[in-house]
């Protein structure tokens, strides 16, 4: 453990006084000086321990950490924009085709704006109400997967549209992908090391693909000599276009004498039925908001083929440090998941005792 500022500067004024026989006065020049020098080979250690904690995969951070992932063969996944269509209605039909170029903007009606624009030129025929466009998110992220009917603020919309809206969901945004997530990818490579034939070697090939937020691997799905590679996107199902990567991935690096195949995960919603009491100075609509994001944190957190445990989801709903206590509902029980099965959160119903 490094030594803290003062006892660096109390170890120097204790050798100083022993040296000279006597001691020095905390207002003089060369107490200053002292606290100066300390100062100095305090910031100098910290910064040694901050280098030290970048040589290794389990604390390294940001840059450092992707330098380690280039060295196991590994990228961070970069954020990826949602995608869905846009809808564009008229009054009344027109005796001509109405243009909407691509690029035409549509926000959605909340507090925070986002932006979603057409990724190709389109038109509403002549003689017909309404046509949809294919658009994504203006701004690549995870807050751009919306519901369907949200997005319906025209922006820059020609002057004779009369509505617009998203007829179905905006899917397959997500964040570019955090320390911890790399971080897990790195360690996994060393604690599985695939060597072109294991369940390993499948599931690093589907996780490098953008899209992928979890992998699973199931054996023999059809007989001997095949595998099934599962896979699901940023807490949700993979768009279909992801999950063609990854065939098309594995096909490039298919091993001799096996057949693998990808899929889409099977979504299993949890819900949550928990009771809390919560701390002093913090209102009920504050402590749903961190019990509800806790939850979600932990069942995104369980990977596929893994295990949900109570216990666990105990410890991240009191790290909220918001509440004294919780009880869950005798419904929920642990959970031990496929290769095939990837958790959702469900209905979320918390109820705050005083």
């Amino acid at each position: 453990m490094s030594d803290t500022y003062e006892e660096i500067y109390s170890r120097m004024k204790q050798t100083y006084e022993t040296q000279r026989g006597d001691s020095i006065d905390e207002a003089s020049d060369i107490a200053i000086r002292l606290r100066t020098l300390a100062g100095e080979i305090y910031n100098m250690q910290s910064s040694l321990e901050w280098t030290k904690r970048q040589f290794f995969a389990a604390t390294a951070t940001g840059e450092s950490l992707d330098y380690l992932a280039q060295q196991r063969g590994l990228e961070r996944k970069p954020a990826r924009k949602s995608q869905g269509s846009l809808t564009f209605r008229l009054a009344e039909a027109k005796n001509y085709a109405v243009a909407i170029p691509a690029g035409t903007v549509v926000a959605t009606d909340t507090e925070v704006p986002l932006r979603f624009v057409t990724t190709v030129d389109g038109e509403i025929p002549q003689a017909t109400l309404s046509a949809s466009i294919p658009a994504e998110a203006e701004e690549a992220g995870y807050r751009g997967n919306i519901a369907f009917g949200v997005a319906t603020v025209p922006v820059s919309v020609p002057a004779v549209i009369s509505e617009v809206t998203n007829p179905s969901a905006f899917r397959g945004g997500s964040d570019r992908e955090s320390d911890n997530n790399l971080r897990q990818r790195i360690l996994d490579s060393f604690v599985s090391a695939p060597n072109g034939m294991n369940a390993a070697y499948y599931k690093r090939l589907a996780l490098s693909v953008d899209g992928v937020e979890k992998a699973g691997v199931v054996e023999r799905s059809n007989g001997s000599g095949t595998a099934t590679v599962y896979v699901s996107g940023t807490r949700s199902e993979a768009p279909a276009d992801v999950v063609s990567q990854v065939t098309a991935l594995l096909n490039e690096h298919q091993c001799v004498g096996a057949v693998v195949t990808a899929a889409q995960a099977v979504m299993r919603d949890v819900d949550l039925t928990v009771t809390v009491t919560p701390k002093t100075g913090f209102t009920d609509e504050e402590v749903q908001w961190r019990i509800e994001n806790a939850f979600a944190d932990y069942v995104y957190d369980v990977p596929m083929g893994g295990k949900f445990y109570l216990s666990k989801l105990g410890s991240y709903l009191l790290d909220t440090d918001c509440i004294e206590t919780y009880a869950l509902d005798q419904s929920m029980t642990d959970l031990t998941l496929s290769g095939a099965m990837c958790l959702r959160v469900g209905d979320v119903t918390i109820g705050v005792s005083r």
